[in-house]
């Protein structure tokens, strides 16, 4: 059954001299080389892959970062704690279809789309091998529109007897963090036709991660600066528009008038002619800033083991089992959270004085880097943020072959879950009348993070009370349920506590049955013709919640529960020096022990963790349902190999039939709540269909141009199904009309209703690719290709909310009446009036009509230099580029894509020791905007690491080994739309890991 080339048999026939290809390879970084360049020139896909290093490891820091290695692989450093999602081909991990020595099965259910999966859920030395197939064919299973990423545990008698026990220890010098980790394994031949063979695999997590985020850039108000008007327009008006502005999605005109919060005709009054002189986009702040740091802790427990039994010469019948359990229930978030809150009230909100001369950036705005503040919004925000991710299953097989016929089947029964559950405690002290005392200074180092400066006072900036101190705290009430208030009510009070959350959590089944067999025939070139059929079951359940606080017991909080973040003396590993200190969090362990357990809301329920469900918000109606995909599968395909002209060409051409019956039973809310709370008797359960079905061609060719020229290319079509969590089934009414406060004037009042428009029709998205490989194995275990690859992508999904597409002219069936678009706005016209305006605003995912591109081409060169004399021999190395590119609709850009990524991989190897560095370097990338969370859209910078490996064999028995990635000490820094629009920079550190690694 398998539709991938294994590089762990490649291995493992390594080790026999028969098999080498003229070459002595040693145990280490050089046999892993030749493995994966063995595996690539046998294999007719086009593949790249690699294997364990034969000291049965992956000398990098998880799967992903092994995996990037490869050309045309990107890791997701933005993915926190380590989840090592990774890009294939530049194309969200959602793209890629993860299999387990050629089959399906259920990973970590996945929690959102744009996802992939988690492979730092799995210990890598549970397996032999990962192989990337870029060129899917007939018979492989199908969902890897990108490609199929191979996770391949070697067959019980393909490995050789003897067991392996291994201890590392791993140091993370932000925070001085140590984590140990073990595996032992052992193989065992019971007779020459029966063999076993496991192992288990611990490792501990113990790292941290430390951010700056500058979530919001917004445009200075007179609210914002204090200013009466004709100040404003005196200090700033040069840099706004003297006219109305025509918004859009990609223009930042702001105007004079929307400065000063006021109607066009009444801001005329204010207007001079040096307003607008200097520009139109407005002169821009950063108004949010976040100090983070994340905690993660917790544990992996891996296995794999398998039987394989041989009953004669044409039969083998093996079993594999695995298993992975990664729990980090201790990981917490830590956050100080201050944004400017200007209100309209003077001496109500934040104020704000820019310091220094403003500077045009590349999109036509002006920027101030830095200013005094008063009266900010400070906030102290820490949650526990338990992550479990888990998977496991069997893979049983049978094979028999003779000169005409080989028959397969195999057996895959797997179940994955995820669970991501945050539970948040705000203690905030917040912007209000008369001032909250709270005062300070940013500055944002543009580009430049180390030029970061933030201070705030008083210090504390934070605190609680409790009931030994007298403080009583008050619930904010069904309209403000997360909120717990000092003083009785916000007005009144100085501090709030807020209790919130947000819980996700999925589990995925996933069976599958397959059974194929070829017949070899001798038809002109024709040699064999294969056919199979694969039914399969999959059933993706989703929970979640968004909880509050009501019924905690804060009279059993102290004072004391609020520290001084422990991390505030090395934030940022000493690579910025400016950052507050005056940051204080949470004993979150402490405090949430204390507040439960909660009384449960009048008509209410509790969710896992304990807290009160807010069935009003989002989170219960969209995460509570069933996706089921019932999927026939059949294909067939012919194989070849004739001489053109002399060169030997093979290949295979054929197609895969499938179709799919989609069940998703799902909540419709069909009552509107009273309040911010809701009731579980507001909804009822639906269940929607869906049928589709698809021909997907594919064939490809090998040329042997020369013993050593290979020339391949490729030609098929793919899709990926809606991830579970894109669909919307059931449209969502929210008819609450909100003032919009930005937008409405003295004269005209703006208030706001959003539609969030059901989906449950959304297909698949197609692929049709083209693959071209040319490869010189110039050399014993050398290598030198260069690959095109093009991907015509229809159907893609993404979501807007652009009104020109959403503002139905008959929007009665949401209950507005009849709807306008004005170029800007979608107005519900019959709520409408002179003095007041109804904007409808609308949300939803869709199939594009418009076609994306991604084109690229991937160039390889690997070599070891043994031809030389003394110890030149001994070096070798690989570089490998990528350069992607892409053309999506305006409306819709495709995220994750960097032009550029290179490898540079050296390594000195003898016998006794070797060393191995590399260089990862990727090029600047776009990403999507993902709510308050981040702010709007952003972009990566380029970045580059170094990483180093080096084992030395004290013995045929004893071998030790030191792993450094990082050294470089490189940060992730995202910006928008020009550099010095700094938004978020993530430092990780240096990691080194000891391993010594005993054979017996």
């Amino acid at each position: 059954m398998a539709g991938l080339p294994s590089l762990a048999v490649a291995q493992d026939a390594a080790a026999n001299p028969s098999d080498t290809l003229d070459a002595v390879v040693v145990t280490g970084f050089k046999q892993s080389y030749a493995n994966a360049v063995r595996a690539k020139k046998n294999a007719v896909e086009i593949t790249d892959g690699i294997s364990s290093d034969g000291l049965g490891r992956f000398p990098d820091l998880n799967v992903g970062e092994a995996l990037q290695r490869i050309p045309g692989v990107q890791i997701n450093r933005e993915a926190e704690g380590r989840d090592a999602t990774i890009n294939l081909r530049g194309m969200p991990g959602e793209y890629a279809r993860t299999t387990l020595n050629g089959q399906s099965f259920a990973g970590p259910a996945l929690l959102r789309d744009n996802q992939g999966s988690p492979l730092g859920a799995f210990n890598s030395d549970i397996f032999s091998a990962f192989v990337i197939a870029k060129s899917p064919m007939a018979n492989t299973v199908s969902g890897g529109l990108s490609g199929n990423v191979d996770m391949q545990i070697a067959s019980a008698l393909s490995r050789k007897d003897g067991g392996f026990l291994k201890a590392s220890y791993e140091h993370n010098t932000l925070g001085d963090l140590n984590a140990p980790a073990a595996t032992v394994g052992y193989n065992k031949h019971l007779t020459d036709d029966l063999a076993v063979f496991g192992t288990i695999a611990y490792k501990k997590e113990n790292f941290r991660r430390d951010t700056i985020r500058l979530n919001n850039y917004n445009y200075l108000t007179a609210a914002m600066t204090g200013l009466s008007p004709t100040q404003f327009n005196s200090t700033y008006g040069q840099y706004f528009s003297p006219t109305t502005c025509a918004l859009s999605a990609t223009s930042y005109c702001r105007s004079l008038s929307q400065a000063l919060e006021m109607s066009p005709d009444t801001a005329a009054a204010y207007v001079t002619s040096d307003t607008g002189s200097k520009g139109k986009n407005g002169v821009w702040a950063n108004t949010a800033i976040r100090q983070y740091t994340r905690m993660n802790v917790g544990k992996v427990w891996s296995g794999s083991a398998g039987v394989e039994w041989k009953p004669n010469d044409n039969t083998k019948i093996g079993l594999i089992g695995f298993s992975t359990d990664r729990n980090l229930p201790d990981t917490v978030q830590y956050f100080m959270i201050n944004y400017v809150a200007p209100s309209t009230t003077p001496g109500a909100g934040t104020v704000i004085a820019p310091t220094g001369s403003p500077l045009q950036i590349n999109d036509g705005r002006y920027l101030y880097e830095g200013y005094t503040f008063n009266n900010i919004n400070a906030l102290s925000s820490t949650r526990r943020y338990s992550q479990h991710q888990k998977s496991d299953g069997l893979i049983g097989n049978i094979d028999w072959s003779n000169d005409d016929w080989r028959f397969a089947g195999a057996l895959t029964l797997s179940s994955g879950s995820n669970a991501s559950v945050e539970t948040e405690v705000d203690v905030n002290n917040y912007t209000r009348a008369g001032g909250n005392g709270v005062s300070g200074a940013i500055t944002t180092g543009l580009d430049d993070i180390g030029g970061f400066k933030y201070t705030t006072s008083p210090t504390p900036q934070n605190s609680i009370g409790g009931a030994a101190n007298g403080v009583t705290w008050t619930w904010g009430g069904a309209n403000d349920p997360t909120s717990f208030y000092n003083n009785g009510t916000s007005a009144n009070s100085t501090n709030a506590i807020s209790i919130e959350g947000s819980e996700s959590y999925a589990k995925n089944d996933l069976n599958s049955a397959a059974f194929d067999v070829e017949r070899f025939v001798s038809l002109g070139p024709i040699k064999s013709i294969q056919a199979g059929v694969r039914l399969e079951r999959e059933k993706y359940v989703s929970k979640g919640y968004r909880v509050f606080g009501y019924g905690a017991k804060l009279a059993n909080i102290t004072p004391g529960m609020m520290i001084t973040a422990p991390f505030v003396k090395d934030f940022m590993g000493g690579s910025v020096d400016g950052y507050s200190r005056n940051w204080q969090v949470l004993d979150i362990h402490q405090f949430l022990d204390a507040i439960q357990p909660v009384a449960v809301y009048p008509g209410g329920g509790l969710s896992p963790t304990g807290f009160n469900i807010q069935y009003a918000d989002s989170s219960y109606y969209d995460k509570n349902f069933t996706n089921q995909n019932d999927i026939n599968q059949f294909y067939i395909q012919a194989k070849y190999d004739t001489q053109i002209f002399g060169h030997g060409v093979r290949g295979n051409f054929g197609g895969r039939y499938e179709d799919t019956d989609n069940t998703i039973t799902v909540l419709d809310r069909k009552t509107p709540p009273t309040d911010s709370i809701g009731s579980p008797n507001d909804f009822a359960t639906d269940q929607y269909k869906n049928k589709y079905h698809f021909f997907l061609p594919s064939a490809i060719f090998v040329a042997d141009v020369t013993d050593d020229l290979v020339l391949r290319g490729a030609y098929y079509k793919t899709y990926v199904r809606p991830h579970p969590r894109q669909y919307s089934p059931a449209t969502k009414i929210n008819p609450a009309q909100i003032l919009n406060t930005s937008l409405s004037s003295g004269s005209v009042s703006v208030y706001d209703v959003s539609v969030e428009i059901g989906n449950n029709k959304l297909r698949p998205y197609m692929a049709e690719s083209f693959d071209l490989s040319l490869e010189w194995y110039n050399r014993p275990n050398g290598l030198i290709s260069l690959a095109y690859f093009r991907k015509d992508i229809t159907g893609r999904i993404a979501s807007t909310s652009d009104p020109a597409l959403l503002c139905p002219s008959d929007g009665s069936s949401w209950g507005f009446g009849a709807l306008s678009w004005d170029g800007t706005y979608c107005n519900a016209t019959s709520l409408s009036s002179a003095s007041k305006q109804v904007h409808v605003n609308a949300g939803g995912a869709y199939n594009l009509d418009s076609k994306t591109t991604v084109e690229g081409v991937e160039f390889n060169i690997q070599q070891n230099l043994d031809f030389l004399p003394g110890f030149w021999k001994n070096f070798g190395g690989s570089f490998n580029y990528a350069y992607t590119t892409s053309k999506s609709p305006a409306i819709a850009p495709f995220p994750g894509i960097s032009k550029h990524n290179v490898n540079v991989i050296g390594y000195y190897e003898t016998p006794k020791y070797g060393v191995r560095m590399v260089y990862n370097y990727r090029s600047d990338y776009p990403l999507n905007a993902n709510g308050t969370y981040t702010g709007g859209a952003r972009s990566v910078k380029p970045r580059g690491q170094l990483d180093l490996s080096a084992s030395y064999n004290v013995n045929d028995q004893l071998t030790l080994s030191l792993d450094a990635y990082n050294l470089t000490n490189a940060v992730r820094f995202e910006y928008e739309n020009d550099h010095r629009v700094s938004r978020w920079v993530d430092f990780d550190g240096r990691t080194y890991t000891l391993t010594a690694r005993a054979t017996f």
